[in-house]
């Protein structure tokens, strides 16, 4: 059993400081780690009115966090039934289903999530997405983070327009022949540079693109100029190049740098990785 995920079990049955309530408690009858949190995770609000407002936030999110923690170990349809139990019992409340909204995005979608789930977040966001209790501009929101998902769902063709440092319009498909593709994307960061230049002298990725394996295209989100594709000449050789300034807002992109990795047919098999999951892909000893 995770102590982590069952969150020091004797203690949960008390509130804990910066929470809502006290969490429920699994009964001896649910004899492994994934009974155990859809239980937790099933019975978790009963003893909360979520059509209250909810006066404190802080510990809003901090007990939402804390309900996020034990899907992971729970059965995937008891989170998705859970979570749009929740998002409707919310829509009673305007206020709190935005708020609902907001610290979901943060807990499960956003670059400070401590899980990023897209099938949990999209559940989330569809829900808000589609209240017309909430403004347009807040279902705006939601659905066009939907559409960013949807468009690079793990198993999805990609291709999509960019321009490359000969100011030329290419597409994905027109990349030469290879078994894997990696699409680096980066901006004008601290954190991008140092990315690409950790992965510029890594030497079992420089030798998957030696030989032909692999293909690497690096694409900043911004638009073409003379000055970007002088930048650009300062790149790895073993490199393509290309930028596009609409590429965060058609694709998702919610942590830059970030790396895509497609198959010979130029399908999704990872997205979202760090440099540090990429180097750890190429590098099995990494």
């Amino acid at each position: 059993m995770s102590a982590a995920a069952l969150m020091a079990q004797d203690q949960l049955a008390e509130r804990q400081p910066g929470t809502l309530f006290a969490y429920p408690l699994a009964p001896d009858t649910c004899a492994n780690l994934e009974s155990r949190c859809n239980y937790i995770i099933t019975h978790f609000w009963e003893n909360y009115d979520i059509s209250k407002p909810i006066t404190d936030d802080a510990a809003f999110e901090t007990t939402f966090r804390d309900f996020v923690g034990f899907f992971r170990y729970a059965h995937r349809n008891v989170v998705m039934m859970v979570v749009r139990d929740l998002v409707n019992k919310a829509q009673s409340n305007v206020t709190n289903l935005q708020k609902l909204g907001q610290v979901a995005e943060r807990a499960l979608y956003g670059v400070e999530a401590e899980y990023w789930s897209d099938e949990v977040y999209v559940a989330f966001a569809k829900g808000l997405a589609s209240s017309k209790q909430l403004p347009k501009d807040v279902r705006d929101h939601y659905g066009s983070q939907l559409a960013r998902i949807n468009a690079v769902q793990v198993g999805a063709v990609l291709d999509f327009e960019y321009v490359g440092a000969d100011g030329l319009k290419h597409r994905l498909n027109e990349l030469p022949a290879a078994k894997s593709y990696i699409l680096l994307f980066v901006d004008d960061s601290t954190d991008s540079t140092i990315g690409r230049l950790r992965l510029s002298t890594d030497v079992a990725l420089n030798a998957l693109l030696e030989s032909g394996d692999a293909v690497l295209l690096c694409l900043e989100a911004k638009k073409y100029s003379a000055e970007w594709a002088a930048a650009a000449s300062a790149y790895a050789d073993k490199w393509m190049v290309g930028c596009d300034e609409s590429l965060t807002s058609t694709l998702d992109l919610r942590l830059l740098p970030c790396c895509y990795v497609l198959d010979e047919n130029r399908t999704i098999v990872n997205k979202s990785l760090s440099v540090d999951g990429l180097m750890s892909a190429v590098n099995p000893r990494y």
